[in-house]
Parts: C-alpha cells; structure tokens; sequence
C-alpha cells in the first residue's frame, strides 16, 4: 500500500490549482495591437517602415504610437501584434542591455536576437514562488500555447570588427510569437505578409546587395501604399527608422501616404 503524506498532497493540490489558474489566464485575442512590419536590406544598413496606430479590434483606438524600439546605436526592434506585451518585452530587453554594459559589451543584432527567440519560445516565471513553495518552473511559451503575441523584427547593423565601418554587415532577424526564428534580407509580416513579400524580393533582386538608401526608403513607401489599400488596420501615418553602417540608428521620421483613390469613383456597388 502506497502511503502519502498530508504535505506532499497539500503539494500536489496546490500545483493543480496553479494549472487550473493557468488556463483561466491564457490570452486568445489580443486586444490592442499593431499590424505589419516591413523591413528590407541595403548596402550599408536596414530600412523599416511601420504605421503609427494601435487597433483596438478594428478601430484606430491609439495614433501616434511608435512601433519601434532603439535598443542602442545599432540595433532598432519593430513588433506586429499585441502592444502591451511588447510593451513588456521593452522591460526585459532594457535589463538585457544593462546586463551587457556590466561586462563592458554593447548588445549585438545577432546577440539580441538570439535571446528573444529564447525568450519566446520558452520564459521564465514563478508561479510557485508565489505559493510558497520555493520552487521555479519553466514555462514553454510554445507548447504550452501562452506565448507572447508578438511578430519581432530585430534589424541592425553587426560589427565584425568594432568600430570598423568596413566589415559591418546589415542583419534581419525575424520572431514569431511560437519562437520561429530566421534571418533574412527582407520582411513583411502581418498581412503584408500574405501581399507583399513576392514583390519586395522581386524588387530587391533587381539590385541586391548594391540596393541604396533612397530606393529601400521608394521600395518600401510603395509596399506601405498597397498595405493601406488592402488592410482596414493599417494607417497612412508611418514611421521610418534606419539602422546605418555609418550613421548609426536613425529613428522618428514620420511621413503621410495619401494614396490614389480614385478607382473609388467607380464603384457604385452601395449595398
């Protein structure tokens, strides 16, 4: 006969009880969130584009919000997705960066990125410390389906050699809210994604690594006009940040695309 202990259930009662608490607290919908991301590769750097609005469902509850992030000189993240959660992802990447220039290091595109795929597939936190009980457990964001509803887009520039302009080379680095991970040379999540990823490679292909600031910068302002034709959360207010071998981050230029709408005039379809 198999005899146990009044604390072992006590134990086991309580842990059941956090799973069950666990459940309750899972998030399915997101409630204000920001839509797509496009990012794409030039000769000395990254260029990003994302609009300035957070959706609340369908409406424009938030304008003027930036979803992008300066980490350092180097490196800027751009998300898709929940705003609150990334919101928290600012926090921990803050405490990232600090953990960094405790050992006299500045925290590298490649570096970052690696640690967000971590971090999203599988966080820490302490659900048993909060009983009592004095223990930790690893949740895995993935499997247990409770991650972070963000698509993280870490663009920046990865000295080889410091301070040596030469041997920079641009980086993209893309997270999916399971911790999928991948590098690129050119992005487009959200919807975008589904529109316009074919046509921003065709468009990159045709100068590849020569590509130039100001026809990234053409590339992607056409890419957002499509994005505003097509997806009822986007805006016609965006921002433009830069990741540059030379100049470093270039964050907060703010533009408006008015859009040709005068195929409009021909729809007489009220119903």
């Amino acid at each position: 006969m198999l005899f146990v202990s009044y604390a072992t259930l006590e134990v086991c009662f309580r842990v059941v009880r956090v799973h069950l608490v666990e459940i309750m607290q899972r998030t399915l919908n997101p409630t204000c969130t920001g839509t797509s991301v496009i990012a794409l590769q030039y000769d000395r750097g990254v260029v990003l584009m994302t609009d300035r609005v957070v959706s609340y469902g369908k409406t424009a509850r938030y304008k003027n919000v930036s979803r992008q992030y300066k980490v350092n000189n180097n490196i800027i993240v751009a998300f898709g997705g929940d705003h609150a959660d990334f919101q928290w992802l600012q926090n921990v990447i803050e405490r990232q960066v600090l953990t960094w220039k405790m050992i006299g290091q500045d925290l590298s595109p490649k570096a970052l990125h690696g640690y967000l795929t971590s971090l999203m597939y599988a966080r820490y936190v302490f659900p048993f410390g909060v009983l009592g009980l004095g223990l930790n457990t690893l949740l895995y964001s993935r499997t247990r389906m409770n991650p972070l509803w963000n698509t993280l887009i870490v663009a920046g520039v990865e000295d080889e050699e410091k301070n040596n302009k030469e041997t920079s080379n641009p980086f993209i680095g893309v997270i999916t809210q399971k911790g999928v991970a991948y590098q690129t040379k050119h992005v487009a999540t959200g919807i975008a994604a589904m529109l316009l990823n074919q046509a921003v490679e065709d468009e990159w292909r045709k100068k590849g690594e020569k590509l130039t600031r100001p026809e990234a910068e053409a590339i992607l302002r056409k890419a957002l006009e499509l994005t505003i034709y097509h997806d009822c959360c986007a805006d016609n207010d965006f921002e433009l940040g830069v990741v540059d071998a030379e100049e470093g981050v270039i964050l907060g230029k703010q533009e408006t695309i008015i859009g040709d709408w005068s195929i409009a005039e021909t729809n007489c379809q009220y119903e």
